[in-house]
């Protein structure tokens, strides 16, 4: 198996869970969203929601950036057009 079909398969089990394709489909919409802001929009624990941030960013579908003490996520559009998805 050739290394772009190994990336698309861990970018594709990341997204197969329903809340982080939940998650990147907010940050299509939203462009950028803070951690507080996507907790309003996912009624989960903070763990769990680092959880899943930690998955998305691991695969590198989603940028994490703090701005004093707020962490500020977006998608990486630009690996994801790299790998053949676009949002």
């Amino acid at each position: 198996m050739n290394e772009d079909v190994k990336t698309k398969v861990k970018v594709f089990k990341a997204l197969a869970d329903e809340t982080r394709l939940a998650i990147v489909l907010e940050l299509a919409k939203h462009k950028t969203l803070t951690c507080g802001e996507l907790s309003k929009l996912f009624p989960l624990s903070q763990p769990t929601l680092s959880h899943h941030f930690n998955k998305l960013i691991a695969v590198d579908v989603i940028n994490a950036n703090k701005n004093a003490t707020h962490m500020i996520y977006s998608l990486n559009k630009t690996y994801l057009k790299q790998i053949g998805f676009t949002f």
